[in-house]
């Protein structure tokens, strides 16, 4: 099987909620952290405070200071200050993380077939860089591009061009894969990627466009890529 003879000669992915379960991963981090903090424990019940706590975080969306903030408002005394709240955060989250297994087979896979692979994501570079590093993801792709580091974020068409470049990819060969419709799909569109929204379960929000492909596990990226049949 040659390159030539594939839909795709590149893949480029979304971290967060694509590549990685964060919101399992999140889930995790909070109950470690129930277990340790008696002011949480001694004032809500575990599924209580995590609720609240997936709440302020709205899925990775809302500012993370400003999420820590609530916290401390909320459990007064579970952090010095933000900035520690931020450091344990940092150091517990990214190795919570869990690569699939089935993921990193598709990956490895690829990269046996001389697909190249990046990814593309939004958010700070030492938190998304830790996330790559501690999951093993970063033995498996080509590159990967942060907004953090490079200045500006998804759906801007320059970051999903600089990531091109960094996979020596042309657009018109490469899939999209991403769970945000907008900031993934959209903006991947726009500058000619073919998209495969990962929907997990949800309509498809954005009038005007629509993806390639729908899937609701990432390794059915495999089968768009190899050309083994897929539900569009």
């Amino acid at each position: 099987m040659s390159l030539g003879d594939l839909p795709f000669s590149s893949v480029l992915f979304d971290l967060d909620n694509t590549l990685l379960d964060r919101e399992e991963g999140f889930d995790r981090f909070c109950r470690e952290l129930y277990h340790t903090s008696s002011v949480m424990s001694s004032s809500h019940s575990e599924e209580d405070a995590i609720a609240l706590m997936k709440s302020w975080d709205q899925g990775g969306l809302a500012s993370t200071p400003k999420v820590w903030e609530t916290a401390i408002k909320q459990w007064p005394g579970m952090f010095k200050d933000i900035d520690q709240a931020m450091v344990v955060f940092l150091e517990m989250f990214p190795a919570l993380l869990i690569l699939d297994s089935r993921t990193r087979t598709m990956l490895e896979d690829f990269s046996d077939l001389g697909i190249g692979c990046g990814i593309v994501t939004n958010g700070g570079t030492p938190m998304q860089t830790a996330k790559i590093e501690e999951t093993g993801l970063i033995a498996l792709v080509d590159s990967y591009t942060i907004s953090g580091s490079l200045g500006v974020r998804k759906p801007d068409p320059r970051i999903f061009q600089h990531a091109l470049e960094s996979i020596e990819a042309v657009a018109g060969r490469t899939l999209f894969v991403g769970d945000n419709a907008e900031h993934d799909i959209v903006g991947a569109k726009k500058v000619g990627m073919k998209g495969a929204w990962m929907s997990l379960g949800r309509p498809w929000p954005v009038a005007g466009y629509e993806p390639d492909y729908v899937i609701e596990n990432i390794w059915d990226v495999r089968r768009l890529v190899l050309g083994e049949g897929a539900t569009e």
